[in-house]
């Protein structure tokens, strides 16, 4: 199984407070505490991570219902899977985490200081989608140099791909011990700080689709524009 320990990230101050959930225009306008919080996070959290990304790129066999049937016996399963992949000459399955330090210190901070505990939370999920964005953008830029496209990564938990089917599908794909990442009984990883996801890779591929059109809260999120920029 392949592992990339060189994948070049960068969080800003504005993605930490995206991270910790807040709207960042509005917090620098109402809250500049929090923004010093969030740059202090940043000069103590980054030296902490450790990004690390786990993936295999296995070709697709053969697609049934609701089903993607890929070489060495690996399945993923669900109609977002079906629908999206359908076209896909092979698949990308990875596994991101920045490891657990950050994860550690936020917990230690929480009982002293909760804004800087949750500042360093939001490093950590900042560096998190930021190194799960780096894997995406290395292999569309693969595949781009094969004459190739990539769809929209997407990951367990979205609408018509449960977590609870395709974590499992995942971990069974790929040794998440090698990268000390865990699968718990909740379906939820540890460390927490990890993101897991497929992206398909193909000649012929509809690439107008974005990740928040299968989220559940794209009635109601805030904060689309931000992410699709």
């Amino acid at each position: 199984m392949p592992i990339l320990t060189d994948l070049p990230i960068e969080v800003t101050v504005d993605q930490v407070l995206l991270g910790q959930g807040a709207d960042p225009q509005i917090i620098r306008a109402r809250r500049p505490k929090l923004v010093t919080a969030a740059e202090r996070a940043l000069v103590e959290g980054l030296p902490l991570l450790a990004p690390v990304v786990a993936y295999e790129q296995l070709a697709v066999k053969e697609v049934r219902h609701e089903r993607i049937l890929l070489e060495n016996d690996a399945a993923l399963t669900g109609p977002l899977i079906t629908q999206q992949l359908m076209s896909a000459q092979s698949v990308v399955v990875l596994l991101c985490t920045v490891g657990d330090a950050i994860e550690k210190l936020s917990l230690r901070a929480l009982e002293s200081d909760p804004v800087h505990s949750l500042a360093l939370y939001g490093v950590g999920s900042a560096a998190t989608e930021a190194l799960s964005t780096a894997a995406c953008r290395y292999f569309g830029q693969q595949a781009a140099e094969q004459g190739l496209l990539t769809t929209v990564p997407l990951s367990p938990g979205l609408e018509g791909w449960p977590v609870e089917r395709g974590q499992p599908e995942i971990f069974r794909i790929l040794d998440a011990a090698a990268i000390g990442v865990e699968l718990l009984p909740s379906f939820l990883m540890r460390p927490v700080k990890s993101t897991s996801l497929v992206v398909g890779v193909s000649k012929h591929i509809d690439t107008s689709a974005h990740i928040c059109d299968f989220c559940s809260r794209r009635y109601t999120c805030s904060f689309q524009e931000q992410y699709k920029e």
